[in-house]
């Protein structure tokens, strides 16, 4: 008899039934052509020993791939990062994969460890929502060698055998710009995280872009980049607030920095025009207007990739580093904070009571 804390095993299954372990892997697997006694006999052991067939190793010893799909976060703190995961573990639950998640914390070492244990348990995939941009090498190196397939919420991850799937961020920042010019303001504090990161690059791109020729607007001399959680962002714009040259409306970068900078406007009572870029869980009950992906058809499409042997597809942007990229539009959700006109804001009213 098997030992309390002992796992049982085919072998002890088939010992317990008393027939071979290839007789006894016949039964459990429901191949035919074994006799109904025998069946019955091997069936009763594993019950007795309460035996479970490891569906994951039955699923690779018949040349099937494994069930997990390695998912890559840098933080657990960023609202789009959890909204993205959220949305994976769905869409792949439709197509039987689960997700085996790490958060990095912004340690490439730990990004890079992750990554290993991926390869070494011959996950399916991989998908990168966020990376370190010292780290982002490590997969096109893993998609070459491997033959893992690699798909990357992250612009900054690319590469031969990588698909990326990512939002206009680019537009983004046009449209979170022209919403408030739009509104009468022309004195705009933008509050980034990471200048050197491609998303905040393309972002600030497009705030660029929607300034063109308009040489009343003043915009440079509150932009900050050094605002990389919601206590930096809340500093920095409570230090705009409380200058005698405030700027009438903020442009927040992340949904990580539009919550700092919610918390400061709360703080002191003084509300300014505000449009921030990717939706959060509360944006809708504190009516702030935000430019948002679509991170449902984002994630499904992400799955999508993971499932395509194919290298080229219809609809993907061609040439260098674009190769094997789908960029998504971005839409403006007006909730109120990005509608309130300069004249508001001089008034120092409350936006809500």
């Amino acid at each position: 008899m098997a030992k309390q804390n002992d796992r049982p095993t085919l072998a002890t299954v088939a010992a317990r039934a008393g027939v071979s372990i290839k007789t006894a892997s016949r039964v459990l697997n429901g191949e035919k052509h074994v006799a109904a006694s025998t069946a019955e006999k091997v069936e009763d052991a594993a019950a007795e020993l309460g035996f479970r067939l490891n569906p994951t190793a039955r699923r690779l010893r018949a040349g099937g791939r494994s069930p997990y799909i390695g998912v890559v976060l840098s933080s657990a703190d960023d609202p789009y990062q959890v909204r993205v995961l959220s949305a994976l573990e769905a869409e792949l639950s439709t197509v039987d994969l689960r997700p085996v998640v790490t958060v990095t914390a912004d340690d490439p070492d730990r990004e890079e460890a992750f990554l290993d244990e991926c390869l070494a348990n011959d996950l399916s995939g991989i998908i990168v929502v966020r990376s370190q941009p010292d780290t982002a090498h490590i997969y096109t190196r893993a998609a070459s060698t491997s033959g893992v397939r690699v798909v990357s919420f992250d612009p900054a991850v690319s590469g031969d055998g990588i698909s990326i799937v990512t939002g206009d961020d680019v537009d983004a920042g046009y449209r979170a710009a022209r919403q408030l010019l739009d509104h009468g303001h022309i004195a705009l504090g933008v509050v980034g995280d990471h200048s050197t990161s491609i998303i905040t690059t393309r972002r600030l791109e497009g705030i660029q872009s929607a300034f063109a020729g308009r040489h009343d607007v003043g915009w440079r001399a509150y932009m900050r980049e050094d605002a990389h959680d919601e206590a930096s962002a809340k500093n920095v714009v409570a230090a705009w607030l409380g200058s005698r040259s405030a700027p009438s409306a903020l442009i927040t970068l992340s949904a990580t920095l539009t919550q700092g900078a919610i918390d400061a406007c709360r703080r002191l009572d003084d509300w300014p025009a505000l449009v921030g870029i990717d939706d959060f869980p509360t944006a809708e009950l504190l009516d702030v207007t935000v430019v948002d992906r679509d991170v449902e058809t984002m994630a499904a499409e992400a799955v999508r990739r993971l499932q395509d042997d194919a290298r080229e597809r219809p609809g993907r942007l061609g040439g260098g580093a674009d190769q094997g990229q789908d960029v998504f539009p971005v839409r403006v959700i007006p909730r109120g904070s990005g509608e309130e006109s300069p004249e508001l804001r001089r008034r120092n009213l409350p936006r809500n009571s």
